[in-house]
């Protein structure tokens, strides 16, 4: 939720792979130089750190836009991850991290406000709330909660229907969901516009590592490694692909009687 990319466990017969949630903090992992209004915003005040950030994004946030969308996502985003890190030690449903994750909502919600545009926000606050259906026990509020998830991702793809963060975000709450046709179509329809698209190859890969279909899988990590060589999603490929080889040239188990 605070990086690219999310990690989930999924565990196998002979080994654990290591699931990629998706796109979920609106960052681009190639470590291009700023491009977008937000990116540049981010940049120019970069040099601050600790309070002095966190007291000129608050007065930022107070003003007027597009400087108050872009400072009340940061805010967001500082929230999010201060959740994130509290919640290793004391878990999700402790009450400090559920006080932060309330923050990050609000200046999310702040931030789509102040610009209906800006799809960042939007992107996180699905994540946020797919973060939340992922740790309650009652399946009627997580179905709830996965549903808020799917509205904001939609939310960002009713702004640009070819934003790939949103995209796959929406396919990995599928995948988690079982929901492998709809998975299956966001996957497809990020690829279609970016043949490149390392972390949708690697969602796919995934899939077809569920079923047991090892060698698709296998082909769909190499591209993901391809596209991804010196990132996060390539080198998570690379280790996935060391797990599924291991597993396929693991000799059969010898039955006794």
């Amino acid at each position: 939720m605070r990086r690219i990319p999310v990690t989930l466990a999924l565990v196998m017969t002979a080994g654990t792979l290591l699931v990629l949630g998706g796109c979920k903090d609106g960052k681009s992992a190639g470590g291009d130089a700023p491009a977008t209004p937000l990116e540049r915003f981010a940049a120019r005040i970069g040099s601050l750190e600790g309070q002095a950030l966190s007291d000129t994004l608050r007065q930022l946030a107070a003003g007027g836009p597009p400087e108050a969308a872009y400072a009340s996502y940061l805010l967001g985003n500082q929230y999010y991850r201060a959740a994130g890190d509290s919640a290793m030690g004391r878990g999700w449903m402790d009450p400090l991290v559920t006080a932060l994750l309330d923050s990050a909502e609000v200046r999310f919600t702040a931030s789509i406000a102040a610009d209906s545009t800006l799809l960042e926000p939007m992107v996180n606050l699905g994540s946020l709330w797919d973060d939340r259906s992922e740790q309650v026990a009652d399946q009627v509020k997580r179905q709830e909660y996965a549903q808020k998830a799917e509205s904001y991702y939609r939310l960002a793809l009713g702004v640009d229907p070819l934003d790939e963060k949103a995209r796959c975000n929406l396919g990995s709450l599928y995948l988690r969901q079982r929901k492998h046709p709809q998975a299956i179509a966001e996957f497809k329809q990020v690829l279609a516009n970016d043949p490149e698209s390392a972390l949708a190859h690697y969602n796919l890969a995934i899939m077809f590592a569920e079923a047991k279909i090892y060698r698709e899988a296998l082909d769909e990590w190499e591209l993901a490694v391809k596209y991804d060589p010196d990132g996060d999603i390539g080198g998570r490929s690379a280790e996935n692909i060391k797990i599924v080889r291991d597993l396929m040239n693991a000799p059969e188990p010898v039955l006794t009687q």
